[in-house]
C-alpha cells in the first residue's frame, strides 16, 4: 500500500505521546466442547510482603486437589481491582484460572514493577498456580505495565486491552502477546497493521478489535484473548481450537456477506492463528487467498489506510497547537468533530473521527493533569480545561480538575460541589483526593 511507511513512521509520534501520558498517569463465548466453569466471587486479601497492598481474588469454585492452573494478573489503569477481577471471571466461563485485580497498580504508580512481582508471589504462595503459565493483562495504563512487566521478567503472556507495543523489540523471546482495542480508540494505531501483513511473523503477536472506545473490550475478546494465549498448554484440546476455528470461519461468511470487510478479514486472521494443524491452516490460508484479491477489499483497505494517514497527520498538529491554545479555534473544531461524528453515515470515517476526538481529550488530560500536579493554576490552565470541557464535558477528571483550582485559589465552596460532581461521575482515586484536598 502506498501510505504504509509514512503511517508507521507517523504512529511511532503517536506512540510516543500516548506511552508518555498513560503510562505516567458480558454473555462470554465459551464455544461448544469447552468445559462450563464456574468462579468463585472475588474476595478481598492482602499481601503479607508489601503492606497495604491489597487485592481481589478469584478462582474456579470446583478444582480437583493438586491440579495448578494459570494465574492472570489483571490491571485496572484506576486501580478498580474488582472491575478487573469481573472482567475475566465473566468471561473464562471454559478456561480455568487463578485471577488477582491489585488495588495498587494504577496510572502514575512509579513502583509497579516491585508491586507486581509480589503480587505473584503472594498469590502463587497461597493458590493453586503453575508457576510457568503466568499471565499479565491489562486495560489501557494497565496494558503498558503488563507489557512493561512481561518484557522484563519471565512470563507465558501478555494481553493488553486499549493500548498497543507499537513496534516490537528483536529480542521479543518466546513470549505471546494478545493485543485488542476499539476501533474508536485513540490508541488504535499503536497496534494496526494491515490484515493478514503479521501472520507469519515471529515474534507470537496477535491483534483484535471491537466496535467500541477507549474501554474494556466485551467478554468475547477476552476470552479469545486468553484462549490463545493458553492454546496449546495442558489441557487444550485440538477439537477445541478447530471448533474456534470453525466458530471464526462462520462469522466470516457472515461479515464478508455484510460487506463488514474488516472485521470479516479479523475473523479469517482469527481462525488461522487458532486452527491446528498444517492440513487445516492450508484450509484457511486458501480463503485468505481468495478473500485478499477481491476488488472490495483491496479498495477498502486503501480507503482504511488513507484515513489512519490524516489522523496521523492532524494528531501531530493538535499536539502542536495546544502550546498557546486558542479557545475560540478550538471551540468551533471540536463542535465540528461533534458534528462529524454524529452525521457521518460512514463507519469508517465516524471511527476516524472518534479516534481524533479521543486524543485531543487525552492530550488535554496530560497537559492539565501535569500543571496541576507542578502547582500551576494559571491562565493557560483554565484556556485548556476550557477546551477540555467542549471535548470532554461529561469527564469526572474535568469535574476534578475545576476542584482542585477552585481549592487552590480559595473558592472552596465552588471545590467541594465539583468534587462531589467528580465522584458522582465515577471518579473514584480516594489517594490523590486525599493528597490533593487533604480531610477536606
Amino acid at each position: 500500500m502506498p501510505v504504509i511507511s509514512s503511517i508507521r513512521s507517523g504512529i511511532l509520534f503517536v506512540i510516543v505521546f500516548i506511552l508518555s501520558v498513560l503510562i505516567t498517569i458480558p454473555g462470554c463465548n465459551t464455544g461448544s466442547g469447552i468445559r462450563y466453569v464456574s468462579y468463585r466471587d472475588p474476595v478481598l486479601d492482602s499481601c503479607v510482603n508489601e503492606p497495604g497492598h491489597r487485592y481481589y481474588i478469584s478462582m474456579p469454585v470446583n478444582l480437583d486437589a493438586g491440579k495448578k492452573i494459570p494465574l492472570i494478573i489483571a490491571i485496572d489503569p484506576h486501580g478498580d481491582g474488582l472491575l478487573a477481577v469481573r472482567n475475566f471471571t465473566g468471561a473464562l466461563k471454559g478456561i480455568p484460572a487463578v485471577i488477582a485485580g491489585s488495588e495498587r497498580l494504577k496510572n502514575n504508580y512509579d513502583g509497579f514493577e516491585q508491586s507486581i512481582t509480589s503480587l505473584v508471589g503472594e498469590v502463587s504462595a497461597k493458590y493453586p498456580v503453575d508457576p510457568d503459565r503466568i499471565i499479565v493483562a491489562g486495560f489501557s495504563g494497565g496494558a503498558r505495565m503488563a507489557y512493561y512487566y512481561g518484557m522484563n521478567h519471565k512470563v507465558y503472556g501478555i494481553i493488553m486491552y486499549g493500548a498497543g507495543p507499537g513496534r516490537l523489540p528483536q529480542d521479543f523471546g518466546q513470549r505471546r502477546l494478545y493485543a485488542v482495542s476499539g476501533t474508536k480508540d485513540f490508541n488504535f494505531m499503536e497496534q494496526y497493521s494491515p490484515l493478514f501483513s503479521g501472520m507469519n511473523d515471529k515474534p507470537d503477536y496477535v491483534t483484535d478489535f471491537f466496535r467500541g472506545t477507549h474501554e474494556w473490550p466485551p467478554s468475547t475478546n477476552i476470552f479469545e484473548s486468553v484462549a490463545y494465549v493458553l492454546r496449546d498448554g495442558q489441557g487444550t484440546e485440538e477439537s477445541v481450537l478447530e471448533n474456534m476455528a470453525d466458530v471464526f470461519l462462520s462469522e466470516y461468511d457472515s461479515l464478508s456477506g455484510a460487506n463488514d470487510l474488516f472485521f470479516a478479514g479479523k475473523a479469517l486472521e482469527k481462525a488461522w492463528h487458532f486452527v491446528p494443524g498444517t492440513k487445516s491452516k492450508e484450509r484457511v490460508s486458501a480463503k485468505i487467498d481468495v478473500f485478499k484479491k477481491m476488488p472490495g477489499f483491496i479498495d477498502y483497505q486503501q480507503k482504511f489506510e488513507s484515513y489512519l494517514h490524516k489522523e496521523i497527520k492532524l494528531k501531530q498538529a493538535y499536539a502542536g497547537r495546544m502550546n498557546d491554545p486558542d479557545t475560540a479555534w478550538w471551540h468551533q473544531e471540536i463542535i465540528s468533530l461533534h458534528n462529524n461524528i454524529s452525521s457521518c453515515p460512514d463507519s469508517m470515517q465516524a471511527d476516524y473521527y472518534y479516534r481524533i476526538k479521543g486524543f485531543v481529550g487525552i492530550i488535554l488530560f496530560s497537559q492539565i493533569n501535569d500543571l496541576l500536579k507542578k502547582g500551576v493554576f494559571n491562565e493557560q490552565v483554565r484556556k485548556l480545561l476550557y477546551i477540555y470541557e467542549q471535548a470532554e464535558p461529561g469527564s469526572p477528571d474535568l469535574f476534578y480538575f475545576k476542584a482542585l483550582v477552585q481549592h487552590r485559589t480559595g473558592h472552596e465552596k465552588e471545590a467541594q460541589a465539583l468534587l462531589a460532581a467528580a465522584i458522582k461521575r465515577g471518579f473514584s482515586d480516594h489517594e490523590r483526593m486525599i493528597q490533593d484536598f487533604g480531610g477536606s
